[in-house]
């Protein structure tokens, strides 16, 4: 049965009801297994957008005047909505929360908060990120110069990223990091970091927005960095049967690089390196960052004892290597990966690989898999604003849905409302299923999807913007409702199909 056009008070009841994911007094998104469910129990599925405003190098001002208010508006927070988006995944800089040691900034709070009411008002919801690069605003986001305990000079490196594996500045920054070394008043840096944390919990933890906490974005070691590296390199050397200091020159060059990167078209290749790394990364993960999740976590559950854990793996895991990460001791938390292939934050990027991502998203579903809890993907595409990168984006999107898994991509920036980036990500998706989800995928813009139905209060939901909707329960037609760009199956037991044309 085609569906119905009907905007009758109950349609827009039930529109509003599946864009609600919390309900008044707690959170409402739970882990159940490798699910996320609703308040209602359903089977939630999210997709959405980074928004981060990283602020720039001045450490003294206001927060806006040391470049932490996002330059979105509510315009552009209302443009992500009609995309079908329902997850933001909204930064939250130490720097501005902290900008003096044990000073909150309740200025930056309350633009968090006004943030979270543009998200929530637009039936979205949003996780907060601790967002860092390079650890500290000294060098890039994240920690305050106050806790960024070094005398080594800073210089930038022409890939930004590149300065995790040449600065001894960032190395010893995250060295007296993860050694929870003293700074100001005596007291140890993740102990600031977890109190911190707190403090945002308490503020924000009842905001009818927020679902969860990304407890720190892409965790890296420090003066271990350029040692995994190197064993990185050897590794690739030893499998494709170079010479190591022929592939340690090239990846200096950035043609030569290009050229090294296609030989990880073979996920054979692939696949061996990061078998080779994985006992590093396994060790800092165990060793370092564990006990610092295990921390800020304890930290957060002070003031919010149901909202979301998101958990990320350590940096060099992006690529492909797989997580030694341990399960976190907590009832309600989720695996966040993150991946790009190495085109990323490059002029390449329209020329970025399908196997070389692929492999990467596989490795984590291994992780995935040996965790069992739900998939957030925090951060993938970075696809810039330029042309030649939709097929990419199909990829992604497609493998993330053979998964089952929900994601925010990276990143908002202006213009994205126009690249082709954004018309890419504008497809048709699942929000909820009234019980439990078989599959769904996306042909040709066309939308299938089926799941075992349950008797619950809410209905089935579906993000697409346009075309006809076909339904059956138990091989019976049953009638679909369309409300603006969302389809909604009432619930009920029984085996379900959807194709929206």
């Amino acid at each position: 049965m085609k569906h119905n056009q009907s905007q009758s008070g109950d349609a827009v009841e039930d529109a509003v009801g599946a864009h609600r994911v919390r309900t008044e007094g707690g959170h409402a998104i739970s882990a159940d297994g490798s699910v996320l469910r609703d308040a209602f129990g359903r089977h939630r599925v999210f997709h959405g957008i980074n928004l981060v405003a990283k602020g720039g190098q001045e450490p003294t001002g206001s927060y806006a005047e040391r470049g932490f208010a996002g330059d979105w508006t509510r315009d552009d927070i209302a443009d992500l909505a009609r995309r079908g988006f329902s997850l933001i995944r909204l930064g939250v800089i130490w720097s501005a929360v902290e900008p003096r040691p044990g000073e909150y900034d309740e200025a930056y709070l309350d633009w968090i908060s006004e943030q979270l009411d543009l998200i929530h008002a637009f039936g979205m919801v949003a996780v907060l990120d601790a967002h860092q690069d390079l650890y500290s605003q000294r060098f890039g986001d994240g920690a305050p110069d106050w806790a960024t305990l070094t005398d080594q000079p800073y210089a930038a490196t022409e890939l930004w990223s590149d300065a995790y594996l040449s600065s001894p500045a960032v190395h010893e920054a995250l060295d007296r990091f993860w050694a929870n070394a003293a700074g100001p008043g005596g007291i140890g840096l993740q102990d600031r970091f977890a109190a911190m944390w707190s403090h945002v919990a308490q503020r924000l933890h009842r905001h009818p927005a927020l679902i969860g906490y990304d407890l720190l974005n892409e965790p890296a070691p420090g003066s271990p960095a350029p040692q995994i590296f190197a064993a990185l390199i050897g590794a690739f050397a030893q499998i494709t049967g170079q010479d190591a200091e022929q592939v340690f020159a090239d990846f200096a060059d950035p043609a030569a690089k290009f050229a090294q990167l296609g030989r990880l078209d073979d996920e054979r290749v692939h696949r061996g390196i990061g078998d080779l790394i994985h006992p590093l990364v396994a060790r800092f993960e165990q060793d370092f960052v564990a006990p610092l999740m295990m921390r800020v976590s304890q930290a957060v559950r002070e003031h919010d004892t149901l909202g979301m854990i998101l958990r990320e793996h350590d940096y060099f895991a992006n690529l492909g290597i797989p997580s030694g990460q341990p399960p976190l001791d907590d009832a309600n938390w989720a695996y966040s990966p993150h991946g790009y292939d190495l085109t990323v934050d490059t002029p390449a990027i329209a020329l970025s690989s399908d196997t070389r991502a692929g492999t990467i998203f596989a490795r984590h579903a291994e992780t995935a898999t040996r965790l069992g809890v739900p998939v957030i993907v925090g951060e993938w595409g970075a696809l810039d604003l330029g042309e030649g990168v939709a097929g990419h984006a199909r990829f992604l999107q497609d493998l993330f849905d053979a998964h089952g898994w929900s994601w925010t991509y990276w990143c908002w920036q202006p213009g994205f409302a126009d690249s082709e980036a954004a018309r890419a990500l504008t497809r048709p998706r699942p929000l909820a299923f009234a019980g439990d989800a078989a599959q769904w995928r996306v042909d040709d813009g066309v939308l299938t999807a089926s799941w075992r139905g349950a008797d619950l209060e809410a209905p089935s939901v579906f993000f697409a913007p346009r075309g006809e909707a076909t339904a059956r329960r138990d091989g019976a037609t049953v009638e679909v409702r369309r409300h603006g760009q969302w389809i909604l199956l009432d619930a009920g037991s029984g085996d379900f199909e959807i194709t929206v044309e």
